[in-house]
């Protein structure tokens, strides 16, 4: 998959992106398909230029913007606090669905649903249950089963990057959180099963939402990591990764990323893989069916079997890759989606940390 490159963004002072502009107005409940359809994006503090999902709401709703004539806006947050009020200037403007990008936004959606009865909300990584909020849900935790069973094969190839006489790997969180414990417990498990003696290294970088932006703190858990051993090293930790990709390049031992081909947005860095999570394929998919007056409210889970949830390829590691680690993947793949193979979602299934 080739790295997702956003076009340039006009941020006015304050943080509004927007699209193709226009008054043009939706109704909740209407179904006329011709009806120019006005989306809304609020991201986290991360903003735009994240390399993950606020990057990849703002490209969802740019191909809703060329595809189905949409009028999009998307608002960047300074601080957790303006979220409510950012979600608010959407829904008075008429925009819908509206979007919150990520779990820390699970109150101030639960809150703009509630005034705002007729308007649509969307929301990232977390579940809230009213009557206009379509709550969209991955399944993390399966793609980091995958890079699980890469990062412990790998370890035990002789590579210019690994040395099977260690077998440590490592893990990377960002806030500490149950979303992110799926990341880190589905990867462990994914280890463990076909490195049962490996010893797999969890660190979060912290417990508030700035853990997905100290990049400084990334690069001292890694390195950290890398001095005990660990030579493959997975990260859920935002803009905090950053730190971790100059260290392996540094210190040259193989990178896992999330959300998009990381080996594409960070090409002199060994990145081995990345976990794709498709929330730019999530955000069209909802705009399309406010379009056709098909929106529903509830849960909407993506995961490998409907490809919300993809391994990147190896890229220019492929040759590295022996076969028979690709083959253990493609197998483990295929036992998830078949459902004889369920991915852990917290450390407590998988010993703890």
């Amino acid at each position: 998959m080739k790295a997702l490159h956003l076009a340039a963004l006009l941020v006015v002072p304050v943080m509004v992106v927007t699209g193709c502009g226009g008054d043009g107005s939706a109704t909740a409940t209407g179904t006329n398909s011709q009806v120019a359809i006005k989306p809304g994006v609020v991201t986290d503090i991360g903003g735009l230029g994240d390399h993950g999902f606020n990057d990849l709401a703002s490209t969802g709703l740019k191909v809703a913007e060329k595809n189905l004539g949409a009028e999009g806006r998307v608002l960047v947050p300074q601080t957790p606090a303006d979220y409510a009020n950012n979600l608010n200037q959407l829904a008075q403007s008429g925009f819908q669905p509206v979007f919150g990008i990520g779990f820390t936004f699970t109150d101030a959606i639960t809150a703009a649903a509630k005034q705002f009865p007729n308007t649509h909300f969307g929301i990232i990584d977390s579940v809230v249950e009213a009557p206009n909020v379509t709550s969209l849900v991955f399944r993390e935790e399966e793609g980091s089963y995958l890079t699980g069973v890469v990062a412990g094969l790998m370890t035990q190839v002789k590579t210019d990057y690994t040395n099977p006489a260690d077998k440590v790997v490592g893990f990377i969180g960002g806030q500490e959180s149950p979303l992110i414990e799926k990341f880190g417990a589905g990867y462990k498990q994914g280890v463990l099963s076909v490195c049962p003696d490996c010893q797999v290294l969890y660190q979060y970088v912290g417990t508030t939402t700035q853990a997905f932006s100290d990049p400084g703190t990334g690069s001292e858990i890694a390195s950290n990591m890398h001095s005990k051993g660990a030579d493959v090293i997975y990260h859920a930790a935002g803009a905090s990764g950053d730190g971790l990709f100059k260290v392996a390049q540094d210190q040259k031992f193989f990178a896992i990323g999330v959300n998009v081909d990381q080996a594409q947005t960070n090409p002199n860095a060994p990145v081995l893989t990345s976990v794709l999570k498709r929330v730019d394929t999530a955000v069209t998919s909802t705009i399309e069916a406010q379009t056709k007056g098909t929106w529903k409210a509830g849960v909407q889970s993506f995961g490998l079997s409907n490809q919300g949830i993809a391994l990147a390829p190896f890229g220019k590691f492929d040759s590295v890759v022996p076969e028979s680690v690709k083959t253990a993947v493609a197998d483990a793949q295929q036992k998830i989606v078949d459902g004889s193979l369920k991915a852990a979602t917290t450390l407590a299934e998988v010993g703890g940390k």
